[in-house]
């Protein structure tokens, strides 16, 4: 079994790059706001924010 700090290292790894695709496909949407309602631009809004609590907990993990 690897050392812990191999396995954070590629669990780290391994939730970065889905995890930027979809922050940057949510902030893609968003740059039209006008296209949805109200609720849909919540959930959006809603999902970036998420996304973004996610990266910093997994930036912080690796400190």
């Amino acid at each position: 079994m690897p050392p812990a700090g191999d396995r954070l290292h590629k669990l780290r790894h391994d939730l970065s790059n889905p995890l930027s695709a979809i922050l940057a496909e949510t902030q893609v949407l968003l740059l039209s706001p006008e296209k949805y309602d109200a609720e849909t631009l919540s959930s959006l809004q809603q999902i970036e924010a998420l996304a973004r609590r996610m990266r910093q907990m997994l930036q912080d993990i690796a400190t």
